[in-house]
């Protein structure tokens, strides 16, 4: 049969896309903890604001899905959070600072689709607006780490380091400063292709061998934050970024992180974008890599016509963390959501299951009846498939009687029981069990 879902994207059924809420709502409950707010934006913007942030080149567009509107304006849709979030900020001077937003919400980008890459996907992106000070660095590493902790990864690091940092120690291996950005971006590449194939791309800049030898000698200079720090201060004491990163560890003892941060001189994560410190959190198992980045980009909101305004942000990749927790096996799966199946046995019984569906609804418990009159051998069937823990026999001797048999479908034990008692069992079992 011919696949007709659009290539880059796919769908989420029920049984993934319950599991999905839960983990986006575990993940926000923890921003909101954090102070955060949230902020929603149109899907599409103005194509001039999208290419901003790439300086308006026509590389950045490739990314970017473009089209017109009826009336010949061009614009795409947005490929992240952080673009739209400064255009707000940009626009919106009554905003009070710091303004600290949250925002998790699809975004598109047009590349080759692969194993667990697509065109559409989900970020979960916080960010502090208007605070210079480490202090906001700080509250989104804090916060982002309890969020995956919260989801149920206990096992992780948190990689940092400074742009400054990093441009004085390429520019003192000998890089000229027209080449930076290329040796940058090769180093960007170290987790897929290696010191090797690093190597062969710095080649590719026509550096001297020496030059070369110096920076993989950089690629190697990562380990717990003290010990770094204090080979780091040895040559670039007078380093504003060595000294930022020093004020954000002492931040983050407080927030009992210390043991978890690792000084990594390779870490670079798009320096076009990022003005100071950077920082990535990845896990500790084999395999799984990185579970989210974030940095400083003080000059964004300049490019729309704002004056200069401090910012950092911290970005969960939502759909990788996901998949992982699949593969973990850290959230159980779910069929429905529904607590509890009216089950009528024929169709006298029918409008008796209404009016007790439609009674445990209002009380608050997710409800539902057999709809298309099975047999009540097959509403069983359902429900179990479903791992629905209740189902409510209705009998037309037991409701005579006003009674019902209530089955734990987890234990497979009835309970016959008096109406006016359904509720109250329910609500005491589903608390108890939930």
């Amino acid at each position: 049969m011919e696949n007709l879902t659009p290539r880059g994207t796919r769908d989420f059924l029920p049984k993934d896309m319950i599991l999905f809420n839960n983990l986006i709502d575990t993940i926000r409950k923890t921003y909101e903890k954090y102070g955060f707010v949230p902020l929603d934006t149109p899907v599409f913007e103005k194509l001039s604001v999208l290419t901003k942030k790439g300086g308006g080149g026509e590389e950045i567009k490739k990314e970017i899905y473009v089209f017109k509107d009826k009336n010949g304006r061009e614009l795409g849709l947005r490929f992240d959070l952080t673009v739209p979030s400064a255009r707000v900020v940009a626009n919106n001077t009554s905003i009070k600072m710091p303004f600290k937003r949250y925002y998790i919400n699809k975004v598109w980008r047009y590349n080759r689709p692969g194993k667990g890459r697509f065109r559409e996907f989900w970020q979960s992106d916080i960010d502090i607006y208007g605070v210079e000070d480490m202090t906001a660095d700080a509250e989104c590493i804090a916060c982002t780490s309890e969020a995956l902790m919260n989801i149920g990864f206990k096992e992780f690091m948190i990689l940092i380091n400074d742009r400054e940092i990093l441009n004085e120690v390429v520019r003192d291996a000998g890089v000229p400063k027209e080449n930076v950005i290329d040796v940058f971006r090769a180093m960007d590449k170290l987790d897929k292709i290696g010191v090797e194939g690093v190597k062969e791309e710095l080649k590719k800049v026509n550096l001297k061998e020496k030059t070369i030898k110096k920076i993989l000698e950089i690629l190697n200079l990562s380990g717990k934050f003290e010990a770094v720090l204090k080979i780091m201060k040895k040559k670039y004491s007078t380093n504003k970024g060595l000294k930022r990163l020093e004020e954000l560890y002492k931040l983050l003892k407080f927030y009992d992180l210390k043991d978890r941060i690792v000084f990594d001189l390779s870490l670079v994560r798009g320096l076009e974008y990022y003005t100071g410190p950077i920082f990535e959190i990845r896990s500790t198992k084999k395999g799984y890599g990185s579970l989210g980045g974030g940095g400083r980009y003080d000059n964004l909101l300049k490019l729309y016509g704002k004056k200069s305004i401090p910012a950092v942000g911290f970005s969960i990749g939502i759909e990788r963390v996901f998949s992982l927790m699949k593969e973990l096996r850290s959230i159980k799966e779910k069929e429905s959501l529904t607590n509890v199946f009216v089950a009528p046995i024929g169709k006298k019984m029918l409008d008796e299951a209404i009016i007790l569906t439609q009674t445990i609804r209002d009380a608050g418990i997710s409800t539902e009846y057999d709809l298309m009159g099975k047999s009540l051998s097959k509403q069983l069937e359902y429900a179990s498939n479903k791992k629905i823990p209740f189902v409510i026999i209705v009998g037309e001797k037991d409701m005579k009687q006003n009674k019902v048999v209530v089955r734990d479908m987890r234990l497979g034990k009835d309970n016959k029981m008096y109406l006016a008692d359904v509720i109250n069992y329910l609500k005491e079992n589903l608390r108890v069990s939930l």
